[in-house]
């Protein structure tokens, strides 16, 4: 009886290790897996950006600076948003992309900042109203 158990216990220690040891003999163990890339559009973003008015109208990215000091240098949406989440804001930003004047909105609700980023080159575009028939 005591050989029973005995061998009972040898018999799944042996298929312990073998279920352990099988994705490392076989080269299969996991890989982690690769983190997501930060948007690279925050690192090659050489376009000019203003910020979209209430009445459609471009306003300039100084007007930031009614934020707080730091944020009169901001120069993009990105840029923006990493520097509300390096002070330890939670940043929302989309990008819209479609329509005539594609934009990007940041929205930090702690920080008191919800503004919308227009691509200068595209201020002097009005936005399409509807056709009225």
């Amino acid at each position: 009886m005591e050989f029973q158990t005995t061998g009972k216990k040898l018999l799944s220690l042996a298929a312990l290790l073998a279920v352990l040891c099988s994705p490392i003999l076989a080269g299969t163990a996991q890989v982690p897996k690769p983190q997501p890339a930060k948007p690279q559009a925050a690192k090659q973003d050489s376009a000019t950006w203003l910020l979209a008015g209430r009445e459609g109208e471009c306003v300039p990215l100084s007007l930031l600076a009614k934020k707080g000091a730091e944020l009169g240098a901001i120069k993009s949406p990105y840029q923006l948003a990493e520097k509300l989440r390096a002070d330890g804001h939670q940043v929302d930003l989309k990008e819209f992309k479609a329509g005539t004047r594609p934009a990007v909105e940041v929205r930090a609700p702690s920080a008191g900042i919800h503004v919308m980023f227009v691509k200068s080159e595209l201020c002097g575009k009005a936005a399409s109203a509807p056709k009225k028939k």
